[in-house]
């Protein structure tokens, strides 16, 4: 039992540090005040909003607030756009189903969780981010 509490826990510290990092990588400074924020994700509303925080982040840190001067999100991956967000849902539940079965199940278990986690993972980068969202803000 007590190796499901360390197990756990590890995830616990690694996603406290993960969170911790850089408050705005993505930010592209510009010389004429117009900024912009360029992020690849899997979902164009998470990645706006990424965009929305960082860009915040960036200005709050000038003592401003971020103006947004325009939003473009687009389409950039190999497969139709109906596929790859089909199978982007297919390897996010194999990852959760595998962790879950890996972190509470038995010994024979999480063998088989830790192989279906694995598996939802390598489809998870197989598949890329398939968006781009570009965001031109200015602080003021």
């Amino acid at each position: 039992m007590n190796h499901i509490y360390l197990r756990l826990g590890l995830v616990s510290i690694v996603t406290l540090f993960v969170a911790a990092c850089a408050h705005h990588p993505d930010v592209r400074a510009g010389a004429d005040g117009v900024h912009r924020v360029v992020i690849a994700t899997d979902d164009k509303e998470a990645g706006s909003r990424e965009a929305i925080r960082q860009a915040n982040s960036f200005c709050k840190e000038r003592n401003m607030t971020a103006a947004f001067i325009n939003e473009n999100s687009q389409y950039q991956g190999d497969l139709d756009e109906s596929d790859y967000k089909m199978a982007k849902k297919a390897s996010t539940a194999a990852k959760i189903l595998g962790g879950t079965t890996y972190v509470m199940g038995g010994k024979n278990e999480s063998n088989v969780g830790g192989i279906v986690g694995l598996g939802g993972a390598v489809a998870d980068g197989v598949l890329g981010k398939g968006y781009n969202v570009e965001m031109k803000f200015k602080c003021m």
